[in-house]
């Protein structure tokens, strides 16, 4: 397999960095390029369990939904792990603490993991973020004025 699966996903986010809610659709394709032609990937987190992105045209448009809101501004890598997936491939874990920015907030050291496995040719085939997305949602609310919380949580 080929680049090594923690290279892989270090190109992932580097080029989940240079995007934006303007980015050309060759930017969104070519992020999506990273994924096999029939993924599971679950890029806001995995508390959109029944609706991951199950292929590149996917992928674009959730992408797209998903800058509206947030943009990656910096990756901090606390701990990766590399592990055998139990189906001869690979797992790789990343815990990250990662700097958004949503709606013009800055969101710092916001707590994610990142679980991911690969098909044969090194194509990322399942991509599963976890994180607790209730301060992100708070501020898409507070930005946008639609959302999930009652005024008395907002204030």
């Amino acid at each position: 397999m080929s680049p090594q699966p923690i290279e892989k996903i270090t190109k992932i986010y580097t080029h989940l960095l240079t995007l934006h809610p303007e980015s050309s659709p060759d930017a969104l394709d070519q992020f999506a390029s990273y994924f096999s032609p029939s993924c599971k990937v679950y890029l806001k987190s995995m508390r959109e369990a029944n609706d991951p992105a199950t292929d590149r045209a996917a992928i674009v448009s959730h992408l797209r939904e998903y800058l509206k809101d947030q943009v990656l501004e910096q990756r901090n890598v606390i701990s990766q792990s590399v592990s055998e997936d139990g189906e001869g491939g690979v797992r790789v874990f990343v815990e990250m603490e990662n700097r958004y920015n949503v709606h013009g907030q800055i969101l710092d050291r916001f707590p994610e993991t990142l679980v991911a496995t690969f098909d044969e040719e090194g194509l990322v085939n399942s991509f599963k973020l976890y994180s607790c997305r209730s301060h992100i949602v708070m501020l898409i609310q507070t930005a946008t004025g639609e959302g999930p919380y009652s005024e008395a949580v907002m204030k």
